[in-house]
């Protein structure tokens, strides 16, 4: 797996946003039902020392269709509800949709993720948060977050 991390201070709409690109060695097909499946989803859809209970897992695949999901921290029972709502799909190419509480999802901070296959059996994929900052090496970083989930993310496409 190659990581290039890239931060923009500001979309167009000037606001903050951070970009994570990854190639993993997976054929982009499996790359997205890791994104839209719920059983695969449950399995990676967090940091590394976090778990999402597969009960937790929604997902209605659908433009204006809702997912929903709970990280864990196993050690104290702590959860992070989360959901958002799907904006756009294009299987297998591109799929945005908004992050955030369960509460906000319509006012959530927007995903836009490019699948793009550099082989038949790899894929670079081009994450980007608007509305966020790079965060990274702050308590709670999103940005490291995520980072560290797409390292699960790496292990469950290829293993």
């Amino acid at each position: 797996m190659n990581t290039t991390d890239t931060t923009t201070d500001t979309t167009p709409a000037d606001q903050p946003s951070f970009t994570i690109v990854r190639d993993f060695a997976a054929p982009r097909d499996r790359v997205w039902e890791a994104w839209t499946n719920p059983d695969v989803m449950a399995r990676w859809f967090h940091p590394e020392t976090l778990v999402t209970p597969r009960e937790s897992v929604s997902v209605d695949l659908r433009v204006g269709g809702t997912y929903t999901y709970t990280m864990r921290i196993p050690d104290t029972g702590q959860e992070f509800p989360t959901a958002g709502r799907y904006r756009r799909i294009e299987e297998p190419r591109r799929l945005d949709f908004t992050w955030g509480s369960p509460e906000d999802i319509d006012d959530a901070p927007l995903v836009s993720i490019v699948f793009d296959e550099t082989d038949a059996e790899s894929t670079r994929m081009t994450f980007t948060v608007i509305g966020l900052p790079n965060d990274s090496g702050t308590d709670a970083s999103a940005y490291d977050g995520w980072n560290s989930a797409f390292t699960v993310f790496d292990a469950e496409i290829v293993g």
